[in-house]
């Protein structure tokens, strides 16, 4: 199976830098990528890697125990036993871990993709007003 750069940037969207966490049938071919030294790859994979530093440095959310008590005793009260309730409240647990970890990753994502693009606009605008000058700075161009 051959791999574009598309699929390998959706594969670290989805499951992060460490290919042990990607589908067993992709880890082979993302790894002959990588291997054949493609630049393109080793930056999507390190831009993922800078993603899960941050999403594993962040502190996990815990909900209080009075709050799964009442959640519980009204399941329970609503007619279901003690282990569905349970169940649901797991299920609860996961969505809400899952759709947090969703909007921190949303948020880096979205910080590092306007970073670049809004030092591009910058540096166009040096090199424009440099060549209209005649003199051209370097560390102004290059940042």
């Amino acid at each position: 199976m051959t791999m574009n750069t598309d699929r390998l940037k959706a594969l670290t969207e989805a499951y992060g830098a460490d290919l042990r966490r990607w589908p067993e049938a992709e880890r082979e071919t993302a790894r002959q990528v990588v291997a054949r030294d493609d630049a393109s790859a080793r930056a999507l994979l390190a831009d993922a890697d800078r993603i899960d530093a941050v999403l594993d440095a962040s502190a996990r959310p815990v909900v209080s125990t009075a709050l799964r008590d009442r959640v519980l005793a009204s399941a329970i009260a609503a007619g279901l036993t003690p282990k569905q309730a349970r169940r649901i409240w797991d299920r609860l647990v996961v969505w809400f871990a899952a759709g947090w970890a969703a909007a921190a990753c949303a948020g880096v994502v979205a910080g590092v993709n306007l970073t670049s693009h809004l030092t591009a606009d910058d540096q166009t605008d040096a090199v424009i007003s440099q060549s209209m000058s005649g003199v051209v700075d370097d560390t102004e161009v290059l940042g």
